[in-house]
């Protein structure tokens, strides 16, 4: 039986390569793991924004409704109501946030018995995202 001897560094060189390509693949598949869970994180926040939009809007079309029913019972008890800024505390609202309705009442041309309500709701005034709801609604007296 005939041997043959491999020198040791040609051995070891081999060892190397195949150590040094796993590390490339492992680092590779790192990467790529990493960029994936960025993405689920990014897409995360943006539904979670997405929800608290739409919570404060919905919230807003509420509080819309509710100074509409506010400036009516307000007109209908004194003829000279004219408007005003009705500030609605966050334990009135079982939330956690303040809430701001402006109401300005205005003649509508030719009816005496009606006015034209002018609403803007803003909820929360004070925080950076909230919602604005704004419009005008006939109301008979």
């Amino acid at each position: 039986m005939k041997h043959t001897l491999v020198p040791a560094t040609a051995k070891n060189g081999c060892h190397d390569g195949r150590r040094g390509t796993v590390i490339v693949i492992f680092m590779v598949s790192l990467a790529m793991l990493s960029m994936t869970a960025a993405a689920l994180v990014r897409v995360t926040l943006l539904q979670r924004s997405m929800v608290r939009n739409n919570e404060l809007r919905i919230q807003s079309e509420w509080l819309f409704q509710s100074a509409v029913v506010r400036a009516s019972s307000e007109l209908k008890s004194n003829a000279e109501y004219n408007g005003e800024e009705w500030n609605i505390a966050a334990e009135s609202l079982g939330q956690t946030f303040d809430a701001v309705a402006k109401i300005s009442i205005e003649a509508v041309d030719g009816k005496t018995n009606e006015r034209r309500a002018l609403i803007t709701v803003i909820y929360p005034p004070d925080a950076a995202e909230r919602a604005t709801v704004s419009r005008s609604v006939t109301i008979s007296m």
